[in-house]
């Protein structure tokens, strides 16, 4: 069963000391709810889960490097090329390191790409650039709610319900911090709040991934050290 952000909104109004509903003083609708999808894409990146990566197709546009990252991803992990995955690289290694080319590498052209370079959240760049448009199949990791704003408070809550109270911390934080004195200073302690409990998730997260991933077959393993983040 899935729980709607509705849900978790009633208990950041809580928090705020407000009453259920529309809101007196924050907008359900345009602020609370929006601080909580803000939530969910925060302690995504910081934990690491819930795990959505999905593979889809993508069209290449032609006669450019620049791509743009297909709306509703975060990241792009992979790209499978029409007969073999693209390289991954990065730009310091086609400005600097790559010697089969030169700087002028973003006006190369032909008929198929070789390699891919992430670029921040919204672009990435292929090399060369595609003369036709082509079609690859993009693994990506998807944004944990909808991207149609403003929200209705159907959309659901991926993570488990453990998180909910994290969420709900910094909904309250992102809320507080837009006005000044002693709402400002309780939002930031909520924020230290939230940041601490991302950081036990971590660990706790991390404890269990060498037991969801052994490579035992039904025999006893030692838990793997957790790396700190």
């Amino acid at each position: 069963m899935t729980t709607p952000i509705s849900t978790l909104a009633a208990n950041v109004q809580s928090r705020l000391e407000e009453p259920s509903g529309a809101g007196a003083w924050w907008s359900l609708q345009y602020e609370i709810y929006t601080a909580l999808a803000e939530a969910e894409n925060d302690l995504m990146l910081l934990v690491g889960r819930p795990t959505q990566v999905v593979s889809i197709p993508f069209t290449l546009a032609p006669n450019t490097v620049w791509q743009t990252m297909p709306k509703g991803y975060f990241a792009i992990t992979d790209i499978q090329g029409y007969s073999s995955p693209l390289y991954k690289v990065n730009l310091w290694d086609m400005d600097y390191l790559m010697t089969s080319w030169g700087p002028d590498w973003t006006q190369d052209v032909d008929q198929v790409a070789a390699r891919w370079a992430p670029i921040g959240f919204n672009m990435f760049a292929i090399h060369p650039a595609v003369s036709t448009s082509q079609t690859v199949n993009v693994t990506a990791i998807q944004y944990p709610i909808t991207d149609v704003w403003p929200y209705t408070g159907a959309e659901s809550v991926p993570f488990e319900d453990n998180f909910f109270q994290l969420l709900e911390v910094y909904a309250a934080h992102y809320c507080r911090i837009k006005e000044m004195g002693g709402e400002f200073q309780e939002g930031m302690k909520m924020f230290d709040e939230y940041m601490q409990g991302a950081k036990r998730m971590t660990a706790i997260q991390d404890k269990r991934d060498p037991l969801l991933f052994t490579s035992g077959y039904g025999g006893s393993q030692n838990v793997n050290s957790t790396t700190r983040r």
